[in-house]
């Protein structure tokens, strides 16, 4: 079988857990959860977690990626053109390039220690909390013991 992009993706944990974390959130307000920032905890991160219990956006994580590989193409295809008429400036090019390809990736890498740290704290703030039946319940989903 052909893997699909879409089978990378976080798969949903199971309803009772869903709405268990989304009434924790309801009730416990901001206070539980991280400062708001663009790419490390949005209104995404918010519904990822609620969803799979991992704190992340994949809007943030798509464009970093995609500006990434972009910006290698666009550096790539400038030192090459460089190099043919101007050799003695390659190194100039060449560390304007790893610059431009490596910030989105730096970013990428800050962006998920935050949301490690983030899915950590929530979870272990929710489970403390958590009512017995959402365990009884994730127990027997992810047992497969129904």
């Amino acid at each position: 079988k052909q893997r699909s992009p879409l089978d990378d993706l976080p798969k949903s944990d199971p309803p009772i857990l869903v709405l268990a974390r989304t009434r924790f959130i309801l009730e416990q307000g901001e206070s539980v959860l991280p400062p708001y920032h663009i790419v490390h905890s949005n209104s995404e991160c918010i519904a990822v977690w609620c969803k799979t219990g991992r704190w992340s956006t994949l809007q943030a994580s798509v464009f970093l990626h995609s500006t990434a590989i972009g910006n290698a193409k666009s550096a790539t295809a400038l030192t090459l053109g460089v190099a043919a008429t101007n050799p003695w400036l390659i190194p100039a090019f060449a560390t304007v390039g790893l610059a431009a390809v490596g910030t989105p990736w730096l970013m990428l890498k800050m962006a998920n220690d935050k949301w490690t740290a983030a899915t950590t704290s929530l979870t272990e703030k929710f489970w403390v909390q958590a009512e017995p039946e959402v365990f009884v319940e994730c127990i027997e989903k992810w047992s497969n013991i129904r």
